[in-house]
């Protein structure tokens, strides 16, 4: 892939921590622009539906949506991270779904505003 992927975030979203993550794993060279999502600039209101991060910025393209961002990181560039064995893929997969959930319970910890909440939130994971 000759394009130069470009990662759009804010500072502290886990679900862009997961592309980062495949995007280092893999050696890829990346750039990352921060934006404030109480105040997105109208670009990026145009190319992520959900007004969400992570968007994937390809040349003219934008993905969005960080196990979509990532199927495509993984399919476009090599170094594969999945195993050959589709069962064993598939199997991956789901542990990456599964962790979606705990990523945004491990943020909420770290933005919880009182102990109460932190409570809460830590029996919820």
């Amino acid at each position: 892939m000759d394009l130069k992927p470009k990662l759009v975030s804010f500072k502290l979203c886990p679900f862009v921590q997961k592309a980062v993550i495949v995007l280092l794993q893999k050696q890829i060279d990346y750039d990352i622009e921060y934006i404030d999502l109480a105040n997105p600039p109208d670009w990026f209101l145009k190319i992520s539906p959900l007004g969400k991060v992570p968007v994937l910025i390809m040349g003219d393209d934008a993905i969005f949506e960080s196990s979509a961002i990532i199927e495509f990181i993984e399919e476009t560039w090599p170094k594969k991270l999945h195993p050959a064995d589709l069962i064993q893929r598939a199997r991956n997969r789901s542990w990456i779904e599964y962790s979606s959930p705990c990523l945004v319970g491990s943020f909420n910890l770290s933005i919880a505003r009182d102990k109460d909440r932190f409570e809460q939130t830590l029996k919820e994971l």
